[in-house]
Formats: structure tokens, sequence, C-alpha cells
């Protein structure tokens, strides 16, 4: 029968014992206990490899017979004595290459032809020392609204046993999770290994920190059961040394080269175990590094190959064996199949593998914060337009005046202190608001400080919606109707769009924003938009849009982006493409923008609305 205690770690504890109690008794601590205990340690290796190596236990079982022929009357000779640590290294090299995989192996269990050990019967030994995971993260989070973190946890949490806490380390807490621990550290460190690594050293450095960690990445997904003291060594293969180190290669073959040479400085191995499967790491180990290599020269070396190498870990799978890995726009799915985990990047998040892994974990982890049932939008929300501008009267009236002004909506113009006298008379005579900043802040920071002022005086309106239109973003026709809709349906704290051209994920000049959400961070658009800094502004805004989209998740804004997954370069709004378009410099219809249309154009628009302006009112 197998044994309902199956563990090759016991076995080898079992073994060790037994070859120790066997030379004190050959030294002449030959008494009742002793022999009780070298046979009873004995059958326990044994009976712990029954299920999983009944090979292995057969010659155990010879062994014992071997060291007491007859009752309790011991035989200890050279040959047991070598036989018994022959076995305990053949049980320790199989341990440490893979032949152990937790559960009772299948193929053992064809060979002795016996029902299978349940599943709730694996040896919980090894899950007495509490295991942790470390999650690290860039200071925006994992990429795609988080989802990368999103399905790693949901993976996690549906296949691995044996694991403790999770310990998820960035510059800010990802939104929309919880049930984890979380460790402030930011990514001040100028390369990715770096800041990974220092992430790393400060999870392990926290009080009642686990002794082993698993040291896991946002895009690596479990596919299959694994318990957590199971984790197999995974090598990618191949010398580290056989990457180019020069100042033109890429930065991740800089650092594969850097690990290299301060492994062989060093006098140790140079294997590649860049693999990117999660890795186990000992505490005391880990950390001793610190000590013994400069993680934060040149382009800073690679942590995993680093530590493998230094404490002569030997691999146990190759890459292949274990993880598919998806790098193209164009997934094939069935590469998944027998693999242990999946790794991929932005072009497999483009060819939708995102939407196959929301099939395949649809379950939403106890990490995740459940969305609101409570959406942010009334059926009818209220809103107000904000224009900026610094002067140019000319483009303000045609905002004002032209066919494209929405009269419901109430329009606050705010002025870059210009100190141009025309705009108050315009703002007048066409019922808009006027607000001249103190001083001039220039195109970067007066944006923000445009944007800034437009939240404030939107809630002390109660406006649900504001509209930020630039100076020279003139729609030509009826808008709000289409976009109030578009903020409904999606349920997305912020409205914008993005631009082929320039190659820029979010756009200013045509913005719409939930003020209940965007409103808190009117202080910190203050205090960045300083008098003359520059800043990028949309990378700026684009980065709060994806903060808040994850901070005001609601049950409806998780079903348009399930409906409508944007690439990982245009995440964090709803697509608004009816009126901006999604190439600055192509026309739209019914719109005027500058990188598209020329200043006659302006000019005839404002004809058409009954304006006396010329072109030269309209250059720019």
């Amino acid at each position: 029968m197998i044994n309902r205690h199956t563990c090759a770690d016991c076995a080898l504890k079992h073994l060790a014992s037994a070859a120790v109690i066997a030379r004190e008794i050959q030294n002449g601590h030959d008494t009742p206990q002793y022999r009780l205990f070298l046979l009873g340690n004995l059958n326990e290796a044994q009976e712990q490899l029954a299920g999983i190596d009944p090979g292995m236990a057969g010659l155990i079982r010879t062994l014992r017979h071997q060291f007491c022929p007859e009752g309790l009357t011991p035989a200890i000779t050279p040959h047991n004595l070598a036989r018994l640590e022959e076995c305990a290294g053949a049980v320790e090299w199989r341990r440490r290459h893979g032949v152990y995989r937790g559960e009772p192996d299948e193929t053992a269990r064809r060979m002795i032809r016996r029902p299978p050990v349940s599943r709730n019967s694996r040896c919980r030994c090894r899950d007495k020392a509490p295991i942790d995971i470390v999650i690290p993260l860039r200071r925006l989070g994992s990429g795609s609204g988080n989802d990368e973190l999103r399905f790693a946890l949901r993976s996690i949490e549906r296949h691995l046993t044996g694991y403790r806490d999770i310990i998820i380390v960035s510059e800010q807490p990802p939104p929309g999770f919880v049930n984890c621990r979380f460790l402030r550290c930011p990514d001040a460190l100028p390369h990715k290994q770096m800041n990974i690594h220092r992430a790393i050293v400060a999870a392990l450095s926290i009080p009642g920190i686990a002794d082993e960690v698993i040291f896991w990445a946002d895009d690596n997904v479990l596919l299959t059961d694994l318990a957590a003291s199971d984790l197999p060594v995974v090598e990618r293969g191949g010398s580290l040394l056989r990457f180019d180190g020069s100042p033109g290669s890429r930065i991740w073959h800089r650092s594969l080269r850097q690990t290299g040479e301060m492994l062989k400085q060093a006098g140790y191995g140079t294997l590649d175990f860049e693999a990117h499967t999660p890795v186990r790491f000992n505490r005391s180990r880990y950390l001793a590094l610190e000590s013994e290599f400069d993680f934060e020269t040149g382009v800073g070396p690679c942590y995993i190959s680093l530590y493998l190498n230094r404490w002569r870990i030997a691999p146990q799978r190759r890459q292949p064996e274990v993880k598919a890995t998806f790098e193209t726009a164009e997934p094939d799915l069935s590469r998944l199949s027998g693999k242990l985990f999946a790794g991929y990047n932005n072009q497999a998040i483009a060819g939708g593998l995102l939407r196959h892994f929301a099939e395949r974990f649809p379950t939403p982890s106890r990490y995740e914060a459940a969305p609101s049932p409570v959406p942010l939008y009334s059926p009818h929300p209220t809103a107000g337009v904000v224009i900026g501008t610094c002067g140019s009267a000319s483009f303000i009236e045609l905002q004002l005046a032209g066919p494209g002004r929405e009269p419901d909506l109430p329009v606050l113009v705010v002025d870059d202190a210009s100190g141009d006298p025309e705009l108050e008379t315009v703002c007048r005579n066409y019922g808009a608001e006027l607000l001249r900043l103190p001083e001039h802040h220039g195109h970067w920071s007066g944006d923000l400080q445009i944007f800034a002022a437009g939240l404030e005086w939107a809630r002390r309106n109660n406006f649900e919606l504001l509209f930020k239109f630039s100076r020279r973003f003139i729609p030509l026709r009826p808008w709000f109707a289409r976009a109030s809709e578009l903020a409904r349906t999606s349920d997305m704290p912020t409205l914008s769009s993005y631009t082929i051209s320039y190659g820029y994920g979010f756009r200013t000049e045509c913005v719409g924003m939930q003020v209940a959400a965007w409103s808190p961070e009117t202080p910190r658009l203050r205090d960045v938009a300083r008098p003359g800094k520059r800043i990028f502004v949309e990378k700026y805004l684009h980065e709060t849009a994806r903060d808040l989209a994850e901070r005001f998740r609601t049950a409806r804004s998780e079903a348009y982006r399930t409906a409508n997954p944007p690439s990982p370069d245009r995440q964090g709004y709803a697509l608004w493409t009816d009126l901006a378009g999604t190439d600055r410099r192509q026309r739209n219809p019914g719109v005027l923008w500058h990188n598209a249309n020329s200043p006659e154009e302006y000019a005839a628009a404002a004809r058409a609305a009954g304006l006396d302006r010329r072109t030269t009112d309209f250059m720019f």
C-alpha cells in the first residue's frame, strides 16, 4: 500500500539520521534504543518514497534487511554504510532535478498498480515553514489597468498551495487590490534591474517576512496546480558571457553580460537562469549578496542568475519545458498545453492574450476589491466646459459663437495671465466666465493650471462632468449628447483619445473628466505646475487617468473595458474618438484643430458664424 505521507525531503532527513546512528553504533554506542532508531529511520525513509519512487524504496528496504538481518542484531559494515550514503545522495539528486513534484508521481503509481493518492494526503511537513510571495511593481502598477497583476493573483489563488502572504512592493499601492501586504519602495535608481533588486531587499528586510520567499513577476501566470515548496529551478541555458556588453547593445544584454563577468571574477558559474519564471530565494542568502556584489554600477546585474549561480543551486528544468512565452501580436494558445507557466509582453497583450486569461480565470481572487455596483454618473449628468488660452481672443470667440457651442453648458475661460483686454469683452458678450491666472505659467504648466482651475470651478457648481478644450480645438457641430452617453455607458472617470502621429496614448486638447473623481487631484496639479516648468502634460494626466480608472472601478466600467479592451498604451479612459479622432494630423469633419486645419479654415468658420475675423487673427 502506498504510504499516505509522501515526501522526498522527509525521506532524506530519515536517511541522514540513519547514517548518523549507524556510525554511532559502529563507534561503540551499540544500545537497544539506537538499533530501534536505525531501523525506524530506514523504514520511514522507505515509506516516504513508496508513492513517488518505488524503486528507491525497494533498495532502502533491502538495505534495512542487510543492516539487521536477524532481529535487532546490527550488521554494520563499510559496504552497508556506503550503500546508505549512496541512496541518500541519489534521493537528493532526484529531488533537486525535479523528479519528485509534490504529488506522488503518476508513473510510479502505474508501476506499482495502486489507486491514486488523495490530493489532501500530500505531505505537509514542508508547509510548516512559511513561504511568502514578493511581487515588485513599477510606480504606476502593472500595465493594462493592472490586469497583469490581476491574472497573476488569480492564478496563484487557484493553483498554488503552501504559501502564506503576498507582499506587493511599489512606490504607491496599486488601487483596487486588498488582502496583500504593501511595502513602499520608490523606483529611484536608473535601471529596472536595480529597482527590482532594491524592492526584493526591502521586502526581505521587513519584520516577520518568511525565511523563504518566491519572487513573482506580475506577468507570470501559473497554469496548473503546484506546491510552493516544489517550485522548480528553471534555467534558460547557455552562458551569460555570450551576450554583448558593449555600450551600444541592448540594456538587457549588457546586464546579462555584466552579471556573467561579476560571477566569473568571483569564481562562480555563469549559467543563464533568466527564464522569467517565479524563483525561490532564501532570505539570508539573498541579503548576503549585498556585501559581495555591487548592484548599482553599470546597468545593474541580473539578480536571479547572480543568486542561483552564487549559491550553486542546480537547475531542475529548462525554460521550454515549463513555460510558454508570448511575444508576438498573434499568440498561439496551443502552446499553453502541458506548461506550468505563461509569460508575455505588450505585443501579446495587443494581440488579445489577456482575453484568454479572462476566460481562463473569470473569478476575481480574494486580493481584488470588488467593483462598486453604484455607477459614477447619474442618468442625466450636469456638465460644464473649461477652455484654456493665453490671449488669442479670436479663437475664444469662435469657440463661444460657433455652431459647436452647446447652449446649455456653462463655460469658463481660463487665461494664462496674457493681459489681453479683448478676452473680457468676448467672454461677457457670449455669457462665459473669465478667470485670469495671477501669473504666467507657460505652455506646459499653464495647461495643468487650466485643468486645476476648471475642476475647482466645476466642483463649486456641482457639475458631474467637466469638458476641457484647448483654444484651438473648436467643435463646429453638437457633441455633448454623444459624449454624455459615452460617459454613462463606459462609467469611466475620463474620456480621451490617442494620436497615431506623435505616438501619444492620451490627448489633452479634448478631455472629459468625472468631477468627483478628478477633484482631489487638484492640489497636486497646482503643486506640480510651477511657472515656466516643462511638463509632459499628456503623460502626467494619462498616469493620473490610469490610477483613477482603477480606484473608481464599477461593474459598468468593468463591462465596458471587457467589451473594449484597449492596447497597453491606451489604458485608463473611455475612447472619445467621435470628437477627437485618433490622429492629431488627420482632419475630423466638424472639428477644427491646428495640426490638421489651416488658419484660412478657422477664418472661414468664423465668417460662417457671422464674426468679423480675418485669416491673420488665426495665425498659429
